[in-house]
């Protein structure tokens, strides 16, 4: 799968609306957001919102499940 098609999952599935830090997030990241998004997903987790912090560095998932809120936070090193 190419980046711009990684892209417009990123943008789909974890809502990142701008498509420059969608873009970004598949360039840095590749799949791992999605397989991360998706296996939260499937334990019952709800995305709430995605967000980057230091730019190109961390993405951080908003999640929640039930009443409890958790940011999961993947760092590119």
């Amino acid at each position: 799968m190419d980046v711009f098609e990684l892209a417009r999952r990123y943008h789909d599935e974890l809502g990142i609306k701008e498509p420059s830090m969608a873009t970004m997030a598949a360039e840095f990241f590749d799949d791992l957001g999605l397989k991360m998004a998706e296996f939260l997903q499937g334990e019952g987790y709800a995305i709430l919102n995605t967000k980057f912090v230091d730019y190109d560095k961390s993405l951080v998932l908003d999640v929640s499940k039930g009443e409890k809120r958790f940011e999961v936070t993947l760092r590119k090193s």
